[in-house]
């Protein structure tokens, strides 16, 4: 359940295919083990270093398919999660949207 708010500040999210390069930036001081990226496109996000390869300095390889999309939640929301990965939630809201949340908005709550 939902215990603290959260807003997503990308309404564009990158969506990455397994075995596509990328470029790599900084890594997020506020969430370890997440680190932005910039697809051949141009278009960047973040992402858990988790599932990259690192072909180089600067370089990743894609290791799984991965979308970026993170949903807004509010207190008392439900939610199914489907994975974790550094501190973020993938879920299904009661509406059948998935997306990520900060496993710190969420609190378990036993059926």
């Amino acid at each position: 359940m939902v215990v603290r708010p959260h807003v997503s500040n990308y309404p564009d999210p990158v969506g990455l295919g397994k075995g596509e390069r990328l470029s790599l930036g900084e890594s997020d001081p506020d969430f370890p083990g997440w680190i932005r990226v910039m697809d051949t496109e141009g278009r960047s996000g973040w992402a858990p270093e988790e599932i990259l390869e690192r072909i180089g300095a600067n370089q990743a390889r894609v290791l799984e398919d991965y979308d970026a999309t993170e949903l807004d939640v509010f207190p008392g929301d439900q939610l199914t999660v489907r994975r974790e990965l550094a501190g973020w939630l993938w879920v299904c809201n009661d509406k059948g949207e998935l997306g990520w949340v900060p496993a710190a908005a969420t609190e378990s709550v036993s059926s």
